[in-house]
C-alpha cells in the first residue's frame, strides 16, 4: 500500500464522563466518528463503531452507484445496465 493511502480505521477511546468507553471512527489522523453511547470494553465500543459505519456505509455507496449508472444511462438501473438476468449483456463498467 502507498505511503500517502488514507485509511479508515475503527477503534475505542475511553468515554468523557470515564464510565467506559466510546467507539470511534477515524479517517487518517482525524476522529469523524464516536459513538453516542459509552460501553462497559474496548471491544464492545469498536464493534458498536463498526456495525454503525457498516450500516451507513451500505446503502451511501448502493446509492452511489445507483446515481453513477442513472447519470450515464439517463434513467434508472435496468437489469441489463446492471449486468443481471438471463440475457445479460456484458458491458464494460461504468466510470
Amino acid at each position: 500500500m502507498a505511503d500517502d493511502a488514507l485509511l479508515i480505521r475503527l477503534d475505542a477511546a475511553p468515554a468523557s464522563d470515564s464510565w467506559g468507553f466510546v467507539g470511534r471512527v477515524m479517517v487518517g489522523d482525524t476522529e469523524v466518528y464516536r459513538t453516542l453511547r459509552s460501553f462497559p470494553t474496548p471491544s464492545d465500543a469498536q464493534a458498536a463503531a463498526q456495525e454503525i459505519l457498516a450500516s451507513a456505509m451500505g446503502p451511501l455507496l448502493a446509492s452511489e452507484e445507483w446515481r453513477t449508472i442513472h447519470d450515464a444511462t439517463g434513467h434508472a438501473p435496468r437489469r441489463a445496465d446492471l449486468g443481471t438476468g438471463l440475457r445479460t449483456n456484458h458491458r464494460p463498467p461504468i466510470d
